[in-house]
C-alpha cells in the first residue's frame, strides 16, 4: 500500500469511527510498524494486527486487505474505548488501548481490583498495578507487554495530536 493510499485509509477510518486521525496512526506504527503483510507470533494480522478469532467471517486474505484492516481495526478499537464511557476521554483511550492489545476482561478485573482495594478506578495509571493481581478464565495477563503498549501509543499520540494530519 503506497503512503497516500495508508494515510486516505485512515482518514476514511476516522471519519467513520470518530476516532482521531493520529490515534489510528499510532496504533498501526505500534502494531506493525506499517507493515500490511505483518503477522505475530500469535497470528495477529495486518496493519492493525487483527486476530482472526475476533473476525470469524472475515477470510485471512481480507484481514489482510490494508483497506479492511484498517477499517475494521479502527471499528474495534472504538468499541474498546467506547466501554470506558465513564471514565475522562484520555483514561478512555488509555483503558481502550489496554483493551484493544491485552482483551477488555483483563482490564475490567484490574479496575474492579482497584476499586476492592480502595484505589481510583478512573485513571489507568491508578489500575494498570492491579494487572499483575488478576486472573480472567484462570489465565493471567502479560502486564508488561499490556503497559508497555498503552505507554508507548499514548506517548506517540499525545505528542502528534492536534498536529495537522500527513497526507
Amino acid at each position: 500500500m503506497e503512503t497516500a493510499d495508508l494515510y486516505a485509509a485512515i482518514t476514511r477510518a476516522s471519519a467513520r469511527t470518530l476516532l482521531d486521525w493520529w490515534l489510528i496512526y499510532s496504533v498501526i506504527e505500534q502494531e506493525s510498524g506499517f507493515d500490511e503483510r505483518s503477522e505475530s507470533g500469535c497470528g495477529a494480522l495486518g496493519l492493525m494486527q487483527l486476530m482472526p478469532s475476533s473476525f470469524p467471517t472475515w477470510s485471512r486474505t481480507s484481514l489482510l486487505d490494508p483497506e479492511n484492516n484498517v477499517k475494521l481495526g479502527s471499528e474495534f478499537l472504538r468499541e474498546c474505548i467506547a466501554i470506558w464511557k465513564k471514565e475522562a476521554p484520555d483514561e478512555a483511550v488509555k483503558f481502550g488501548l489496554a483493551s484493544y492489545n491485552g482483551g477488555s476482561g483483563y482490564a475490567l478485573a484490574a479496575q474492579q481490583a482497584a476499586g476492592a482495594a480502595g484505589v481510583d478506578t478512573a485513571t489507568w495509571a491508578s489500575v494498570a498495578p492491579f494487572l499483575a493481581q488478576i486472573a480472567v478464565a484462570g489465565k493471567r495477563p502479560d502486564v508488561e507487554q499490556i503497559t508497555d503498549y498503552v505507554r508507548a501509543i499514548w506517548t506517540k499520540y499525545e505528542g502528534r495530536r492536534g498536529h495537522a494530519i500527513l497526507a
